[in-house]
């Protein structure tokens, strides 16, 4: 297939998802708002390399910095550019252990993100866009929230480092995951209500 043109959809990006094709192809998801989404052949992982060269970014420097900021050494969120600040998400079961399991999720298109149940149990977290789709991963939501908590601290150092505001180039006020016990949705959430989980239920 054609090489994906980051620099003409990347404001329309939602995330990249690892997926397997029915044939057995390892590919990727490239999820679009208001569009629908697009196959590539090509690892998540290289469609990552792909975005970052767009912007002539170092993704390996900008991971060992962004970790030391937010105290991880894994599943680091990066900020490539205002607007565009990636949390990686556990989103499958590899096949084989080279094939990747991180989708990795633009924190600007996030509307709410709330556990998901099968039956009376936690089955992962359901992330809901602005545009009005979803996408359920298997990753933990206790854990999730952790990621997106880190992604407010290194989208407040990148805003700091690059002179721009983290709000990024004109747009609405970035969400932000709240530390407290009543709220468990971001400042801005029109469904904050839904994203609390029922009493008991916390990981």
């Amino acid at each position: 297939m054609p090489k994906v043109d980051f620099s003409q959809i990347w404001p329309e990006l939602i995330g990249l998802v690892p997926v397997y094709a029915r044939d057995g192809t390892n590919g990727t998801r490239i999820l679009l708002e208001h569009r629908q989404a697009i196959f590539s052949d090509l690892k998540t992982k290289t469609l990552l390399a792909q975005l970052a060269r767009t912007f002539l970014f170092d993704l390996q420097a900008a991971r060992r910095a962004f970790g030391r900021v937010c105290g991880r050494c894994y599943a680091i969120p990066v900020a490539i550019r205002p607007g565009l600040v990636l949390l990686p998400v556990r989103a499958r079961q590899a096949r084989v252990k080279d094939d990747g399991t991180r989708a990795y999720i633009v924190k600007a298109k996030i509307r709410s993100i709330r556990p998901e149940y099968r039956g009376l149990r936690k089955a992962g977290t359901r992330f809901s866009f602005c545009d009005g789709s979803s996408l359920v991963v298997p990753h933990r939501w206790s854990s999730v929230r952790e990621i997106l908590l880190a992604a407010d601290l290194v989208e407040k150092e990148a805003a700091g480092l690059g002179g721009y505001p983290s709000g990024g180039s004109g747009g609405p006020t970035p969400f932000r995951a709240r530390e407290s016990r009543p709220d468990y949705c971001y400042r801005n959430c029109p469904q904050s209500g839904l994203c609390r989980p029922p009493d008991g239920e916390e990981d």
